[in-house]
């Protein structure tokens, strides 16, 4: 599956698509096929790592947390959402 993501912090740096394995998800998880994503002021300061101290992630990581899609699976725990709701 295709993701955006970012290898390292830095003003200058820009994200990147790239080739990632499609997730594991848990019991009280989902996995949206996702059409649409947003990039907000929030996901650009992660970025540029000024909330490193508090919010590091494993590089690479996956940017944009704004998201429409469709529902591909689900947890066996999930009630509220099933395969092919719009989310």
């Amino acid at each position: 599956m295709k993701a955006l993501i970012f290898k390292r912090y830095g003003k200058s740096t820009q994200p990147e698509y790239a080739d990632v394995p499609r997730p594991a998800i848990g019991p009280d998880e989902i996995l949206v096929q996702v059409h649409a994503v947003g990039l907000n002021p929030v996901d650009n300061i992660i970025r540029k790592g000024t909330f490193k101290p508090v919010l590091k992630f494993d590089l690479p990581a996956t940017i944009g947390s704004d998201v429409a899609g469709v529902v591909a699976e689900i947890g066996r725990s999930v009630t509220r959402f099933k395969v092919g709701d719009a989310v």
